[in-house]
């Protein structure tokens, strides 16, 4: 497997890392916990930016 094939699959990964937390802080009751959530998401969707450029940080495209 190329490192190319494999950065793109660890930033998709982190995406959907991201993705997920980002529905458990939706859905969260305490406002401390919703907020650690979005903290963390919004870390690894800056971790994705750095990896892979700012298509890899959301799936929707632009």
């Amino acid at each position: 497997m190329s490192s190319d094939r494999q950065q793109r699959e660890d930033v998709a990964k982190m995406r959907r890392q991201a993705e997920e937390l980002e529905l458990k802080a939706q859905r969260a009751g305490d406002a401390a916990e919703r907020e650690q959530l979005m903290e963390r998401a919004v870390s690894i969707r800056a971790k994705c930016q750095e990896l892979g450029g700012p298509e890899s940080a959301t799936m929707d495209p632009m």
